[in-house]
């Protein structure tokens, strides 16, 4: 099996491990930013898909977090941010050990963003779950 595969393989993994992490920061993100904000989540999809490094993602929400107020109501851009720079550095770490990658190489930084992805994929699918659900029992109440 060459490298790619195994990489993708492990950060699948990972990603069903951190799968209820993603659900709270969606639902902390439905209750922060509300569906009116859906850009600023589809923004963050974008640039985390985008990104060529760790740190691009990283300023992305530190900007938000500092410009917009609704990522910081209930703590949102500052947990997602803390999820990403501690927990998912470990679980690099932990791909990098468990596939004998160097630390401080382009494929570790690789991982990390990988890694990135699935979370920023699974926040968002959750942010539109909750949003959507929110919209469907406020009709159901109007009805």
């Amino acid at each position: 099996m060459n490298q790619q595969i195994k990489i993708a393989r492990e950060v699948a993994l990972r990603a069903d491990g951190f799968y209820g992490t993603a659900e709270a920061l969606g639902q902390k993100a439905a209750d922060a930013l509300g569906e009116k904000k859906r850009a600023q989540i589809t923004g963050l999809e974008s640039q985390a898909n985008s990104a060529l490094k760790v740190s691009d993602v990283l300023d992305f929400i530190k900007v938000r977090t500092a410009r917009h107020e609704e990522w910081r109501n209930q703590g949102f851009g500052i947990e997602l941010l803390q999820y990403i720079e501690t927990n998912l550095r470990q679980q690099r770490q932990s791909i990098c050990a468990t596939l004998a990658i160097a630390e401080e190489t382009i494929v570790a930084q690789e991982v990390y963003l990988l890694l990135i992805r699935a979370l920023i994929r699974q926040v968002a699918a959750h942010y539109e779950f909750a949003c959507q659900l929110r919209g469907t029992s406020s009709h159901a109440r109007d009805a």
